[in-house]
């Protein structure tokens, strides 16, 4: 009797010795881990809301520079010129009205200004529906007087904070930022300003956009001074001034007490250029850590169910499994503060070495999927920037008076090696095609130093050669791909320059030329001459080449991503011969009839792209 009292009250000793043990251990496991989550946690929400506050401050400033571009764009038009010199408002306030309303309530106002600073034509936004702007009649001959206005009147284009009414006199009182830009004639006087106010309701609209997924995190944006603070359409105001005006620093993680409670925020710091513009991120705290309180409770079903099993488990299998749980429940401590390295011996067999074999590759598994997110979403936002890098430089929508023009570049990839340009100036204009060898981001990097070498080249004089242009896209490309980055690539580029009466000279080596004859003839120009960035000189072989167009007649210009598009399986490619046949049948068309009819044919030819696609058609009308 009394050896079996001994041995159960052994079992009762082993048995509360297992739960105590098995009880410490979950409680330090569930400690550490929530310590570990709730870090975390705050990690994340720290990172996320500061990627975010730099996305809507990068996303207003690029806003804001869309605008400052449009208004000077709209200062270079002819309206305003023969505006300011017939003395009639009408030429200005009508191209106004209409473009007004294409920044979709982006500008609040704009006006033209005489050389005096006294307005010649205003024009007000009107409602969304509307596809013109209401002219501001009673506003003709006010005198504005602000500092954008008197540096664009100095000649420079300026932006700086000031009110909707700086603009707009009837707006409502409120602050607002004003561009400004100035009007030249042709030798370059200034005779005029174009003064526009960025609607604060566009810029909320803006940020609403951004936000449209998440409506649990409050974007704000605010001035230097903090006389604009914006968030989205449906936010109030007042929560979002307590954050800002608020003591912080840029980029740390605040907590501020509101109104609705306490909640965290992120800020950016100001822009260099006015009006300084910062953004900031804000969510409230219960959101932020709600996830917490569900991991408690999971925390505590799991205690008990652990608590539970070891009591059915019987004394017997304690011992046993002391050792191995101990060293499990170390290492998912260690993961739980962030250490992947962290593996277990292979020291045991049966179910234990089945577990520690599951715990060592879930580790290892998570940890590499970790890694594989974070390159995964580097790459992607990287990808989205340069595609948007790219299309931003491509050409709008290009007109060029006497002529119909169409263009369009469809990619292989998210960025393609394919490149397109047409520069208009008063008494001539250029057309660029070009491509680089392959595609991709590589590609996509060679075809902007391509263009914006030869972008400087021709603004820097109109009435350049073609071969100088060729000459210093070879320069550049070959300076920076071949020497600094050790790459290879190259590219095709031709450069064409009109001289009047539907004449061009060109130079450059790259696909054939072909010109749809309003007679229904189709010509095949060949370029000649060397590729850009192979060597740093192009030599004797760079000769430059003339061709006509009638009136009537249409020009094509293609990169081989048309021409060598290919139905697969040895079905050969689309080629020229189909090409000049199917500008035979549609030159009498309009050029986006025919660059329509182009894309359609080789698309459905193709049975996959492999390759960038380019294509641009000039019909002449004039003459």
């Amino acid at each position: 009797m009394a050896s079996n009292r001994s041995r159960l009250s052994l079992r009762a000793r082993l048995f509360l010795a297992s739960i105590l043990l098995v009880t410490a251990a979950l409680g330090f496991a569930a400690i550490g881990f929530e310590r570990a989550a709730r870090r975390v946690v705050v990690e994340n929400v720290h990172s996320h809301l500061g990627a975010r506050s730099v996305e809507i401050q990068n996303a207003v400033l690029r806003f804001q520079r869309e605008r400052a571009l449009t208004v000077r764009n709209w200062s270079e038009v002819d309206a305003m010129q023969l505006s300011l010199d017939s003395g009639d408002p009408k030429f200005a306030e009508d191209f106004l009205r209409r473009s007004i309303q294409d920044q979709g309530g982006g500008i609040a106002a704009v006006a033209l200004l005489d050389a005096s600073g006294k307005v010649v034509a205003a024009v007000r936004a009107s409602t969304a529906h509307e596809l013109r702007g209401t002219p501001l009649d009673g506003q003709r001959g006010r005198l504005l007087s602000t500092a954008p206005v008197q540096a664009a009147r100095g000649g420079k284009s300026a932006t700086a904070m000031g009110k909707l009414q700086d603009v707009d006199a009837g707006a409502p009182d409120g602050p607002a930022v004003v561009l400004a830009a100035p009007v030249k004639d042709f030798s370059g006087d200034i005779v005029g300003v174009v003064a526009a106010s960025i609607s604060p309701d566009g810029i909320r609209a803006l940020l609403g956009d951004i936000g449209a997924n998440d409506r649990t995190i409050l974007p704000a944006v605010f001035d230097a001074e903090r006389k604009l603070v914006l968030g989205t359409p449906t936010m109030e105001t007042a929560p979002i001034r307590t954050v800002v005006e608020a003591p912080g620093t840029p980029g740390a993680l605040e907590e501020q007490q509101t109104d609705g409670g306490v909640v965290l925020a992120v800020r950016t710091a100001p822009d260099a250029d006015p009006p300084g513009w910062s953004g900031a991120m804000i969510v409230p705290e219960r959101i932020a850590f709600g996830g917490l309180q569900t991991l408690r409770g999971a925390l505590a079903a799991l205690f008990v169910f652990v608590l539970v099993a070891a009591a059915a488990g019987g004394v017997w299998a304690l011992g046993a499994a002391a050792r191995p749980l101990t060293d499990v429940t170390r290492s998912m401590i260690k993961v739980a503060l962030g250490d992947f390295s962290t593996r277990l011996q292979q020291q045991y067999s049966g179910e234990l070495g089945d577990l520690v074999m599951s715990f060592n590759t879930m580790v290892t598994e998570v940890s590499r999927s970790r890694d594989e997110l974070q390159r995964t979403e580097a790459l992607r936002r990287e990808v989205q920037i340069a595609h948007r890098i790219q299309t931003a430089i491509l050409p709008g929508s290009p007109t060029v008076p006497g002529f119909e023009v169409a263009a369009r570049m469809k990619p292989a990839a998210d960025v393609g090696g394919d490149l397109y340009d047409l520069l208009v100036f008063p008494e001539t204009f250029w057309v660029l095609i070009g491509d680089v060898s392959g595609h991709g981001i590589n590609s996509g990097l060679v075809m902007m130093m391509a263009q914006a070498a030869a972008y400087a080249t021709i603004a820097d004089d109109p009435h350049a050669t073609p071969c100088d242009v060729i000459a210093a896209v070879n320069r550049v490309v070959h300076e920076n791909v071949r020497r600094r980055m050790g790459r290879d690539d190259y590219l095709t580029l031709m450069a064409a320059r009109h001289l009047g009466d539907g004449r061009f000279i060109a130079a450059g080596a790259h696909q054939p030329i072909f010109i749809a004859r309003s007679a229904g003839k189709v010509e095949v120009v060949e370029p000649v001459g060397p590729w850009c960035g192979v060597t740093p000189e192009m030599g004797e072989g760079l000769r430059e080449f003339e061709f006509g167009l009638g009136r009537g007649d249409l020009l094509c210009l293609i990169t081989d991503g048309v021409v060598e598009a290919s139905q697969g399986d040895g079905g050969g490619l689309y080629g020229e011969d189909r090409l000049t046949e199917l500008l035979g049948r549609v030159g009498a068309c309009t050029a986006p009839q025919a660059l329509a009819s182009v894309f359609d044919e080789v698309e459905k030819f193709a049975s996959v792209q492999t390759d960038d696609m380019t294509a641009v058609l000039l019909r002449r009308t004039d003459g």
